[in-house]
C-alpha cells in the first residue's frame, strides 16, 4: 500500500506516452497566451494604428472535405502611408466570414508593420483572440476534467 500512488502515476506512463491531461492543459494554456497576445495586438491598433481604406479582391475558399458550407478567408488590397501597395487576409476565417468582392472596407495597421493589418470591424479585430479563448478554456477544461476524474 505505500508505493500505490507511485504505482498509479507509472501507469499512466505506459509505454512513454504520457498522459492525456498534460497535453490538454498545454495546449489550453498556449492558446490562452495566443488569445493575450492578439488581444494586445488589437489594442496597439486602436491607440497607435493608421486608419485607411481598404478593397476587398478576392475570398479564398476552402472546400476541403466537400463541406456544403466552405469557410471564406477575405484578401484585403490597401495602400499603407508611405504608397505601397498592400495586400492580406484577414485573421479570422470560418463559415459566412466572407466579404463581397468589390466592398470598400476600413483597414487599421501599425505605422512600422503594414503588414499586421486588420480589418476594421468588431468581429475581425476581436473574434479571433475570443476564438482562442474559448477553446483554450475548452482544452484546459477537458485537461483538468482528465485530472481529477
Amino acid at each position: 500500500m505505500a508505493g500505490g500512488g507511485f504505482e498509479q502515476d507509472e501507469r499512466r506512463f505506459i509505454d512513454g506516452h504520457p498522459a492525456a491531461e498534460t497535453p490538454c492543459i498545454t495546449i489550453g494554456l498556449f492558446l490562452y497566451a495566443c488569445a493575450v497576445r492578439d488581444a494586445r495586438l488589437v489594442r496597439r491598433l486602436r491607440r497607435e494604428g493608421v486608419r485607411t481604406e481598404g478593397l476587398v479582391v478576392a475570398n479564398i475558399v476552402d472546400r476541403r472535405n466537400q463541406n456544403r458550407n466552405p469557410t471564406q478567408t477575405p484578401v484585403i488590397r490597401f495602400h499603407d502611408h508611405q504608397g505601397y501597395e498592400v495586400e492580406f487576409t484577414t485573421a479570422i476565417q470560418g463559415i459566412g466570414m466572407g466579404l463581397p468582392t468589390g466592398r470598400r472596407v476600413g483597414v487599421v495597421y501599425l505605422p512600422g508593420n503594414s503588414q499586421k493589418a486588420r480589418v476594421w470591424m468588431r468581429r475581425q479585430l476581436v473574434g479571433p483572440a475570443v476564438g482562442m479563448t474559448l477553446t483554450g478554456t475548452l482544452f484546459l477544461g477537458f485537461g483538468l476534467l482528465i485530472t481529477f476524474a
